[in-house]
C-alpha cells in the first residue's frame, strides 16, 4: 500500500481536481498481512469519461511533471504493483536500460505463471537484442536526452471514471513511475501491434 499511496500522492500533486486526495495507508495490527489505503471519496458513475477532457488531463500531467523526476532518472522511489505483481521501479539513468529491466520483470512473472515456452523465449530474445535497443537507444544518443515525466501506468476504463456531480474524469490506481510520456498509455495489448 505504500506504493499505492506514493503513486497517488505524486499524481495528485499534478492533477488535484482529477485524482482523489490520498489520506493514509498502513497495516492492520491484528492482521499484519492485511493493509489499507484511504483517499478522499468521489461518487463516480460507471460511464466512460469525456475523451477530450480525459486526454487533456493525461497530457497536462505529462507536460507539468516533465523534468520533475526527483533525481532526473526513470523509475520510482518505492515498489508499486499492477494488481499483485510488483514492478521493478529501481531508478535508471537511461530509458532503454530501465524499460528492458522492467519488461524482464514482467516476462519473468509470465513464465512463472504459465511455464517456459520456446516461442515466447525466441520472441523475448529478439525484443531485448533488437527491438528495444533499436527503438529506444536513438532517443538518448547523439546529445539527445528525454526528461522523464510522471506516468499513470494502468490506464484502462476501470481506473478512469466520471465524477457523478462534476462529470470531470477521475483517475486512480496509477501504479505511477517516472518515464517517457508515451511509455505506458495503456496496459492492455492491442490487436494491431
Amino acid at each position: 500500500m505504500e506504493g499505492t499511496f506514493a503513486s497517488e500522492q505524486s499524481l495528485y500533486s499534478f492533477a488535484p481536481r482529477n485524482v482523489p486526495k490520498p489520506l493514509a495507508w498502513g497495516t492492520y495490527k491484528s492482521e499484519p498481512d492485511s493493509h489499507f489505503y484511504i483517499c478522499e471519496f468521489h461518487e463516480m458513475t460507471d460511464d466512460l469519461p469525456d475523451v477530450q477532457k480525459f486526454c487533456a488531463i493525461v497530457a497536462k500531467i505529462h507536460r507539468d511533471s516533465m523534468g520533475q523526476s526527483p533525481n532526473g532518472k526513470y523509475g520510482f522511489h518505492v515498489t508499486t504493483h499492477l494488481a499483485n505483481i510488483g514492478n521493478d521501479n529501481l531508478w535508471g539513468d537511461f530509458l532503454e536500460h530501465w524499460y528492458a529491466k522492467a519488461m524482464k520483470r514482467m516476462l519473468e512473472e509470465e513464465e512463472m505463471s504459465h511455464g517456459p515456452d520456446d516461442d515466447r523465449k525466441e520472441l523475448t530474445d529478439a525484443m531485448f537484442e533488437k527491438v528495444i535497443p533499436r527503438l529506444l537507444r536513438p532517443l538518448e544518443t547523439s546529445g539527445r536526452r528525454i526528461k522523464p515525466c510522471l506516468i499513470h501506468s494502468d490506464l484502462w476504463p476501470g481506473n478512469v471514471k466520471p465524477d457523478a456531480v462534476t462529470k470531470e474524469p477521475i483517475i486512480f490506481d496509477s501504479c505511477a513511475f517516472w518515464g517517457h510520456n508515451e511509455g505506458r498509455c495503456q496496459s492492455q495489448p492491442t490487436d494491431h501491434v
